[in-house]
């Protein structure tokens, strides 16, 4: 029981509480996992990262400017190649108080009378360090207006730095992150964000000098963002921050194993159980190599963690098996999970497991931890990014059971005219401060489109709308047979 106990509690206390999207880096590179998909993401020469929330945009912006986080992955992930010979500085990102970019207020005031692009060349030549004759300690303000009125000494000033780097065989990478938050309204973003995508391929003609852009994917389906020439040459080389089930749970077993209370108890089992063996390297332990990938070790592990089956008695089979039970319902319309949903998810199964469970997990605490990450996810995609899919929902809530129809969600949607007062809300209050819904003009289809290109619904083949778990449950939809949804 006591070593029951023990893993309850790695697995309790060390999966982040923001996971892998951190926007800080205060935590150890000890709970740090590397997918092996997100090598290109990290490659210096990727200057543009999309990725889903909670995929770990932010988390890459904060570790990527840490250089002990950068020596870790480098020893624990040789296959990443990320080498050591580069400096990465956070421009704009999440973090409250910067003196790398200019805040959304001072950004504000700055496009009265500055165009964007000589906004974002201002902060380039904050961040790579321009000696004279730019003004190095003036305000925003007075380099922005230099930057405007004297390109041809940017320029010189951009090919001598660039220069300096290479001769000294180093790299920069300037990073961006949080791009909805550059302003209150998607009217002053979209110009922002273009410009700054526009000026990231610019510098790639430099040798040294890179940008590294994280950005979610509906700001890369938005033409008025990406529609400016080249952009084909920039989103070329685009990379992903997807994470397989093997990802997940290598993620989860990286924790579990450097947990200081439990992480001695969680290494014996998994040695005992696959036969793998940790190595103390610099004081931290990172996962062995099979665990990383070998989905059949994983379940034989995870087994031991959660049990056999998602219900108890010998029917208990059909349920499931928790291995991929538990991935399976927080994926999203697109096939992704994001590392916080899954992470939340076991966490709060640790958390709610009864003490005299015979498994660190009981399966009816990880179906509660589904209920709890798909709570996260909606308060998330309602609040922080889209509060126009609250408005369309509640009329939904409690009266529909997928799959349906599309015609279930039109007629509820006309009953309480429900687009109709989504226009007007648009139009004279705050909805507007993030993306609306771009196809809102072709009325409940487009609304419909606009849902499914956000991974909120499905359309099966025979053109039914169904909704992944991880939405479902947190919009009080119904499923027969399925985790029930929150009241």
């Amino acid at each position: 029981m006591t070593d029951v106990l023990e893993l309850r509690t790695a697995l309790r206390e060390s999966l982040p509480a923001v996971d892998q999207a951190g926007a800080a880096d205060t935590r150890s590179p000890a709970f740090t996992f590397v997918p092996p998909s997100h090598a290109k993401a990290l490659d210096i020469d990727s200057s543009v990262v999309e990725g889903i929330r909670g995929a770990g945009k932010s988390f890459w912006w904060a570790h990527l400017a840490s250089a002990e986080h950068r020596r870790f992955i480098a020893t624990a992930f040789p296959d990443i190649r990320l080498g050591s010979a580069f400096e990465a500085v956070q421009a704009f990102g999440a973090q409250s108080v910067s003196t790398q970019a200019p805040s959304p207020d001072v950004l504000a005031a700055l496009l009265r009378d500055h165009p964007p692009r000589a906004i974002w060349r201002t902060v380039l030549a904050h961040n790579a360090g321009f000696g004279v004759p730019f003004p190095v300690s003036a305000k925003w303000e007075e380099r922005v207006q230099w930057v405007a009125e004297r390109p041809e000494d940017f320029d010189e000033l951009l090919r001598a730095k660039d220069a300096e780097l290479d001769a000294k065989g180093r790299s920069l990478v300037v990073l961006f992150d949080a791009l909805d938050r550059l302003a209150d309204d998607w009217a002053t973003i979209r110009p922002l964000s273009r410009a700054l995508l526009q000026l990231a391929l610019d510098v790639r003609s430099t040798r040294r000098i890179r940008f590294k852009i994280f950005l979610r994917p509906d700001m890369l389906q938005d033409r008025e963002i990406i529609g400016f020439p080249d952009a084909s040459k920039l989103l070329a080389r685009k990379s992903d921050l997807r994470w397989q089930r093997a990802d997940l749970y290598a993620l989860m077993f990286q924790c579990a194993a450097n947990a200081e209370q439990g992480g001695a108890a969680f290494r014996q089992l998994a040695t005992e159980v696959t036969g793998q063996r940790f190595m103390l390297t610099e004081k931290i332990w990172p996962l062995p190599r099979a665990l990383r990938s070998d989905e059949k070790l994983q379940e034989a592990l995870f087994e031991r963690l959660a049990g056999r089956a998602m219900a108890s008695g010998p029917s208990g089979y059909k349920r499931g098996k928790p291995y991929t039970w538990l991935v399976n319902h927080l994926l999203d319309g697109l096939g992704q999970v994001s590392p916080r949903s899954y992470c939340e998810a076991v966490r709060h199964a640790a958390e709610h497991t009864p003490t005299e469970t015979p498994t660190a997990l009981h399966f009816k605490a990880i179906q509660a931890g589904v209920q709890s990450a798909s709570r996260i996810r909606v308060n998330e995609v309602t609040t922080e990014d889209y509060p126009w899919i609250d408005f369309v929902m509640q009329p939904l809530r409690g009266k529909v059971t997928v799959p349906c129809a599309a015609g279930d969600f039109e007629r509820l949607w006309k009953e309480e005219q429900t687009i109709e007062r989504l226009k007007d809300q648009l139009a004279r209050s705050n909805l507007g401060v993030k993306l609306p819904p771009q196809s809102l003009s072709l009325g409940a289809r487009g609304l419909l489109d606009d849902l499914q290109s956000l991974g909120l619904i499905e359309r099966l083949r025979d053109q039914r709308i169904q909704m992944p778990d991880v939405y479902r449950i947190g919009f009080g939809f119904g499923r027969k047979g399925g985790v029930k949804p929150l009241k």
